[in-house]
């Protein structure tokens, strides 16, 4: 709750900039029931679509590159994907929890493996049949086990070895974690929607600190830099600092109920994911 006085105290309306707005600059509606989206650190985005149950790759121009998907229990096959994450820079996870599974593409969208999370040889505290989302800091992968509501880390190929933040946490027990991203230092960000909560934790699983607000859409992290989306606005939060650096005002009213993700591509450009279309805001 601190932080949340912080960002009070620095961000008056007698601080505000003019060129600390984001206007809407363009938009695609190529979908059906977008839900999540990524960039591979290479200029490319690819958005997840639940109901189509595909894989939709495009340009920082919204052209369409590829696409790769249906509904089904086959390889590179989905049923109602939840999640998708290009943060190893190399390939592209695919929260697939309805198969009970984790699924891997190269940047092409060729299919090459699966983790599925309920495997009798794993663990027997460490199954589970949900993963809801990923994020990859080289050698490990963190998924949000959705049944448990924790984390749970593997190996890029193995069985699971450890969980953190679930009801038995003694620091923060997360209630309904929906999104994991990580920075350049290897710490981890978990938005917790039913707390309106950002949890920040180490890459071993120790919890750092909380952010909190009334009411947090998103999040989205580029150069260091952890951006929040809310109704209203996106705030700027310094990571090695520690500190909230900017307020960005959005030019228009934006129906929060709709939103499903957010992406900043550049510290100039942003994504905001609706179930229909996906919008490009950029920083004037």
């Amino acid at each position: 709750m601190y932080l949340l006085l912080l960002i009070n105290l620095l961000f008056a309306p007698a601080n505000s900039l003019q060129d600390s707005v984001l206007f809407r600059s363009a938009e695609t509606p190529f979908f059906q029931g977008a839900v999540s989206m990524t960039t591979d650190g290479k200029g490319k985005i690819y958005v997840l679509d639940a109901v189509n149950n595909e894989i939709i790759k495009i340009d920082d121009r919204l052209n369409i590159l590829g696409r790769v998907g249906r509904k089904g229990w086959d390889n590179g096959e989905f049923d109602a994907p939840t999640y998708i994450d290009g943060s190893s820079g190399l390939d592209i996870y695919v929260s697939d929890g309805k198969n009970y599974r984790l699924q891997r593409f190269d940047l092409n969208l060729s299919y090459i493996s699966a983790i599925y999370t309920n495997t009798e040889t794993y663990p027997p505290a460490l199954q589970y049949q949900t993963p809801v989302a990923s994020v990859f800091v080289n050698p490990y992968l963190y998924l949000i086990d959705g049944d448990n509501n924790r984390i749970v880390v593997y190996p890029q190929s193995g069985a699971p070895f450890q969980s953190f933040g679930g009801f038995q946490s003694a620091e923060i027990p997360l209630i309904k974690p929906s999104k994991i991203i990580k920075d350049g230092y290897n710490s981890l960000y978990i938005l917790d929607r039913k707390k309106n909560s950002i949890f920040k934790f180490d890459n071993f699983g120790n919890f750092i600190r909380s952010v909190e607000s009334d009411e947090i859409i998103s999040i989205s992290i580029f150069n260091n830099t952890l951006y929040i989306l809310t109704p209203d606005f996106v705030y700027a939060y310094d990571v090695k600092s520690n500190a909230f650096t900017a307020k960005l005002f959005l030019a228009e009213k934006i129906n929060k109920n709709q939103i499903t993700d957010f992406l900043v591509y550049s510290p100039s450009k942003f994504y905001i994911l609706e179930r229909l279309k996906l919008s490009e805001f950029k920083l004037k």
